[in-house]
């Protein structure tokens, strides 16, 4: 046990005997104990005692505590952000895809050769000179990452200009950079020769079937193929254009994406044959979702995507003919069929005409290049009909 140290010329110090030997202590009154080595008089002991009692003792260590924001920095933007409704709007794939991309940011490091990271550095440091060399870095490598890495920066950029006005709009150091990124070949539409190769090795009745007719004939992604349930096929007396009634079976349901924005789009998709034609031998007497696996259990959204891949593979078709591919195979399929461009976006639950008028545009170029050989044809056609004229001859 501590007691009180006699000496008058060394108040504050205490000691207490620690395995057979002497221990000094200092504790000035609100404050830590600090340890003082050797014994009053060696050089060690008086060298600590004065910088005890002049406030020069070790200090506490500082602890970087996860999630601490210095005022006005990235850090701090990151941090509100998260608290702001357009973030809580989006759904839980963008947030997590946008935090990826915002802490990856905030541990870049300002300067190579020193230890400060963006997340400490103020909002107004960041010019458009910094700004494109970061995103330059990574467009070297990858030009759809280095887009998305923009955009998420935008984003702390915007709470600094318009939730907090730490800076001016006009001192926006993004607004001179644009990424652009190639239009993606993944996931290309289905031809007519791979779907009946399909169809060929996959019958009707089973997963894999099921699971390409929900996703070519309605058209939709693969989350709500996974979640659609046989309560959500409904049957409506629908009144047409030309004012006939009509008994409808459809699908009615709402989008997965944008659910916490606005609840989802509203879609209602009738069945079509070819679709009520799959949908026939399945067991509806249990409810729940349409697509199961063998086991009458639901596919959750991230496995259908494996499982076609599995399941193309099972039918000899080459990878990268995908789930969301049947998506752009009924988008194109309308599109061949005429269908008006409104009425695809309305079908596909598109919330703009941006990808439907690919669909339209694609189509178009089609039927233009059909169009042009036949020009070709016609007009060689007729220029044989002329030679073949030219050469006959009147035999008397």
């Amino acid at each position: 046990m501590a007691r009180p140290f006699k000496d008058a010329r060394y108040p504050g110090v205490s000691s207490r005997i620690k395995n057979g030997r002497i221990v000094y202590r200092y504790r000035a009154k609100g404050m830590p104990e600090i340890r003082l080595p050797g014994k009053p008089g060696d050089p060690k002991f008086e060298a600590e005692y004065q910088k005890a009692t002049q406030g020069l003792g070790k200090k506490a260590a500082i602890i970087d505590l996860p999630g601490r924001a210095l005022p006005r920095t990235f850090g701090h933007a990151a941090r509100r952000l998260e608290t702001t409704m357009e973030w809580l709007d989006f759904d839980e794939a963008t947030q997590r895809k946008n935090a990826r991309l915002i802490e990856r940011f905030l541990n870049l490091k300002v300067d190579p050769k020193y230890p400060l990271t963006w997340r400490d550095t103020p909002v107004e440091h960041l010019d458009a000179d910094r700004l494109r060399a970061i995103i330059e870095g990574i467009f070297g490598t990858n030009r759809t990452v280095a887009k998305h890495m923009l955009v998420a920066i935008k984003k702390l950029v915007w709470v600094a200009i318009e939730i907090e006005k730490w800076i001016k709009p006009q001192d926006d150091p993004s607004l001179s950079i644009r990424v652009r990124v190639p239009k993606s070949s993944k996931n290309p539409a289905w031809p007519i020769a791979v779907r009946e190769k399909f169809e060929a090795r996959h019958p009707i009745g089973t997963a894999a079937r099921t699971c390409y007719a929900l996703g070519f004939w309605l058209g939709n992604r693969r989350g709500d193929i996974a979640a659609l349930e046989w309560e959500d096929l409904v049957a409506e007396e629908i009144e047409l254009f030309d004012g006939s009634l009509e008994l409808i079976e459809a699908f009615d349901f709402r989008q997965k994406k944008n659910r916490n924005r606005h609840g989802g789009r509203e879609m209602f998709i009738p069945v079509v044959d070819k679709l009520a034609e799959a949908l026939e031998p399945l067991d509806r007497s249990g409810g729940g979702t349409v697509l199961k696996n063998g086991y009458k259990r639901s596919f959750s959204e991230k496995s259908l995507s494996g499982m076609m891949q599995h399941w193309t593979r099972q039918a000899g078709i080459p990878d990268g003919y995908t789930l969301h591919g049947l998506r752009r195979t009924f988008g194109t399929y309308l599109a061949e069929c005429n269908v008006q461009a409104r009425a695809i976006m309305e079908a596909m639950g598109h919330s703009s005409m941006t990808v439907t008028d690919d669909y339209v545009r694609e189509a178009n170029k089609k039927r233009i290049a059909v169009d042009i050989a036949r020009a070709i044809n016609q007009r060689e056609a007729k220029r044989d009909a002329m030679k073949r004229r030219a050469v006959l001859r009147v035999v008397n």
